[in-house]
């Protein structure tokens, strides 16, 4: 998961400014010896879409995300999660690595298999035509129950006419946004164009993932439609899967 990227945080702050800190629930947030020490504890949440066909708003410009063309991503990675965790608290250089790791690792089919015909890039339409804006990948997971964290891998290779013959559930691994466009409709649009794309392959519903402290994905998810699944960690999931077996 991508909050292997957050680092522990080691502040020397005086216990007045330590109570001043603003707190991110993504973290655990302790003070010994004058240092302000925040341990990650990132918990990750899942969401659920009923697919509906929708026009692509005429401002937002789509064309396919091929794999090979990931690794151009990565410097639009980095500016869209240079101030969200597990990405903010990195250097520039960590960073780009962590986003080299992540996009190879969603073209290789770490993530599961990258349904690229769902999977699209956003292309600047007036100021600079061309320029790539954002990006969603979605990719495949097993069939299997969403509360539990087992059913967001793949245990064993997945058939190669997975996708084809829909032996799986599409998944919103990634998707991002320039800062400079944020808030313009593209990662809804982005959204929209897998969408449809995915009702063509014969899709009913796609799920997503976003974590704890990330308050703009979780709102961003929240207006596009997204239905909050149980959290996987809870005592009362846990409770259910303990009586299914």
């Amino acid at each position: 998961m991508c909050d292997q990227w957050m680092p522990t945080i080691e502040l020397p702050l005086s216990i007045e400014q330590f109570r001043q800190l603003p707190r991110n629930p993504a973290y655990k947030y302790e003070y010994l010896g004058g240092k302000a020490y925040l341990s990650p504890r990132a918990r990750h949440y899942h969401a659920e879409l009923d697919l509906q066909r929708s026009p692509i708003p005429d401002d937002v410009e789509v064309q396919p995300a091929k794999p090979q063309e990931l690794v151009e991503l990565i410097p639009l990675f980095c500016g869209a999660f240079r101030s969200i965790q597990p990405y903010g608290s990195l250097d520039d250089e960590k960073r780009e690595e962590a986003a080299r790791h992540a996009l190879e690792r969603t073209r290789n089919g770490g993530d599961g298999p990258l349904i690229e015909q769902a999977s699209f890039i956003a292309l600047d339409k007036d100021k600079r035509p061309g320029t790539k804006i954002g990006a969603i990948l979605v990719t495949l997971l097993p069939d299997g129950d969403l509360t539990d964290t087992e059913s967001y891998y793949w245990r064993d290779p997945p058939p190669a006419d997975c996708i084809k013959n829909r032996l799986g559930r599409p998944h919103l691994t990634w998707v991002f946004v320039s800062p400079l466009e944020v808030g313009h409709g593209v990662g809804t649009g982005l959204l929209t164009a897998s969408a449809n794309a995915l009702l063509d392959l014969g899709f009913s519903q796609l799920v997503t993932t976003f974590i704890s402290g990330n308050d703009s994905s979780m709102l961003w998810h929240w207006r596009n439609g997204f239905r909050l699944l149980a959290y996987p960690g809870s005592r009362r999931a846990m409770k259910e899967r303990w009586k299914k077996r």
